[in-house]
């Protein structure tokens, strides 16, 4: 897929109240994204975190909106409210978007990776600079990441998917 979109794509699954970064495959741009493995993503504030959220159980929804959440660029969202509706969005859509929420000059897409009865077990997320990404670019690897997301999630859970087919 990193060669698709030409971006930085990056695999990750939940751990504890983040999620950790699993697999990475960087842009062959010299002005990239770069992110390792093994790094932690906060829920609120990538785009992998609101697309897990909007799979995931209440339980750790509520725990992600409970108390003080940090702003890591003048653009994350730090209010439950706004959250909540990137989530829906996100849900709705099938895919999350986050410009500059985790850092300035960033814009991801992600989709979750989900477990048979539809919840969500990690993301698979682009990664681009704002320079290149357009709301066509962002479309693009929207679906892209969806496509991605379903087909490793088939994988993982063979014949029980038509679950979440139909829960799609």
């Amino acid at each position: 897929m990193a060669g698709s979109t030409t971006e930085t794509v990056h695999l990750s699954e939940f751990g504890v109240d983040r999620l950790i970064t699993v697999h990475v495959e960087h842009s062959s741009w010299a002005n990239r994204v770069n992110i390792d493995v093994g790094q932690l993503l906060p829920l609120h504030s990538t785009a992998s975190g609101i697309a897990y959220l909007a799979f995931a159980d209440n339980a750790t929804v509520k725990a992600c909106l409970t108390g003080s959440l940090e702003a890591f660029t003048d653009h994350t969202l730090v209010e439950p409210a706004a959250i909540s509706k990137s989530i829906g969005e996100a849900r709705d859509r099938g895919y999350s978007i986050c410009d500059q929420g985790h850092e300035d000059g960033v814009i991801g897409v992600a989709a979750a990776i989900r477990a048979a009865d539809g919840l969500a077990l990690g993301t698979i997320a682009v990664a681009a600079p704002k320079a290149r990404t357009t709301p066509a670019t962002i479309v693009e690897r929207g679906l892209a990441v969806v496509t991605a997301a379903r087909e490793i999630s088939m994988r993982l859970n063979g014949e029980n998917l038509q679950t979440l087919r139909r829960q799609a």
